[in-house]
């Protein structure tokens, strides 16, 4: 049988005159961390479903480029809004948090921003951080920046008593490195591709940095708190350059949200992203059009695939592969691990599986990245991608995390 995908494209040809020649937008956002710092040692990635990780960490003068940028901005703005809210969280809320009355109303007065096929109502997260000269002040979100040190207390923690043996609670102030506490990226991102040119481009509607937040008790890594959280500019192309580049070939995944229910449940709690959580909901139908278009401009040969070795993998060293190696690759073998009828033990059985749409649960990027200040904004540019399925352990069916389809590497924009 042939799977899924093959078997969509086989129609695509005698729909192309009817369809517009790039894919509707999709509208998605995401948070994890990029610090690579010895503070954060213990923050270890462990994957849960609809989860994001940042492969490629940013090294202490790389972040401090990356955060500086939210300092400027709001040091050269004087007044700006910060779309974090008093509980902190990162993005907008989305028109499910609305009563029908209020989405109505609101839709009417042009209040909700639409990104994709979502709707926004960013006055919900509004607040202000101000800049007098000397420090940085938001008082909603109880945020103060002095002397480049940031300042998030008052705050309780528990210290053991020596004499006791007892765990005591203490007020302190916290006081840090902004530049060191400003350890995760966020995003609102809207996704256009055009598969006449093999093109991905990312429109960033909405910025955030972040920083870690650890349990009181056991110190454990909690998840990501934004600090501050600002409506993208424009970028202007004319500003690629040294200058304006953070990293080079950073390397990280999206994943999907397949369970509308499992975004609701989790993702958020006392206003603090518990995980480096793919928060953005990408409706299934808009979801299986932009794989579609991806899968089908491999199959008219407009982008070019390569072999793919996450440890190692250079795009200028890659073997390149033809369009049957990666249909191919779609037809995969797997040894699984059954119970004999007979004996009563596990046996390792061969399978064949076949790759389907639903299977791909994100995409792997492979971007550099560049960023103005003086207009917050931000430019991806997107260099490939790899498709994304979920990895279970042989024994015990538990997911063990995301990894490639078929070991391919698909080479976008070929411009560049």
């Amino acid at each position: 049988m042939k799977n899924l995908i093959f078997s969509l494209l086989l129609c695509l040809p005698m729909l192309a005159l009817a369809q517009k020649t790039s894919t509707p937008s999709v509208a998605i956002s995401y948070n994890f961390l990029l610090l690579d710092d010895a503070s954060l040692s213990k923050a270890k990635y462990e994957y849960q479903p609809g989860q994001s990780a940042a492969f490629t960490k940013l090294y202490y003068p790389e972040m401090k480029k990356y955060s500086e940028t939210f300092i400027k901005y709001v040091e050269q703005m004087r007044s700006v809004k910060n779309y974090i809210g008093p509980l902190g969280t990162g993005t907008p809320t989305s028109l499910g948090d609305l009563d029908f009355k209020t989405a109505i109303g609101k839709t009417r007065r042009g209040e909700l921003e639409k990104i994709g096929n979502l709707y926004f109502d960013p006055a919900v997260f509004a607040a202000i951080a101000k800049y007098d000269g000397k420090e940085i002040v938001d008082k909603t979100n109880n945020l103060l920046i002095r002397e480049l040190e940031l300042i998030t207390g008052p705050d309780t923690v528990y210290r053991e008593n020596i004499n006791t043996n007892k765990m005591e609670q203490k007020i302190i102030m916290y006081e840090d490195d902004v530049y060191k506490k400003m350890c995760g990226a966020g995003f609102i991102e809207e996704w256009n591709f055009d598969k006449n040119k093999g093109s991905l481009e990312k429109d960033i509607k909405y910025l955030s940095v972040s920083k870690a937040v650890f349990d009181e008790l056991s110190g454990d890594y909690r998840g990501l708190k934004p600090i501050f959280a600002f409506k993208a500019g424009l970028f202007n192309r004319r500003n690629i350059g040294e200058l304006r580049l953070i990293r080079e070939d950073i390397e990280y995944n999206v994943l999907f949200n397949r369970d509308f229910n499992f975004a609701l449940e989790g993702g958020e709690m006392d206003g603090m992203v518990l995980t480096s959580d793919a928060g953005g909901y990408i409706e299934p139908s808009a979801r299986y059009q932009f794989l579609i278009s991806i899968v089908d401009a491999i199959n008219s040969g407009q982008l070019k695939v390569f072999d793919y070795d996450g440890l190692k993998f250079k795009e200028s060293k890659a073997k390149q592969l033809t369009r049957e190696d990666f249909f191919d690759r779609l037809s995969v073998k797997d040894t699984v691990y059954a119970e004999d009828l007979f004996t009563g033990k596990m046996e390792q059985v061969i399978i064949e599986l076949e790759i389907e749409l639903s299977d791909i649960i994100g995409l792997r990027f492979i971007e550099d990245w560049y960023m103005d200040y003086a207009n917050m904004s931000m430019y991806k540019r997107v260099k490939g991608i790899v498709l994304l399925t979920e990895k279970k352990d042989d024994f015990t069916g538990v997911i063990k995390g995301a990894g490639p389809v078929n070991n391919t590497y698909i080479k976008l924009n070929p411009m560049y």
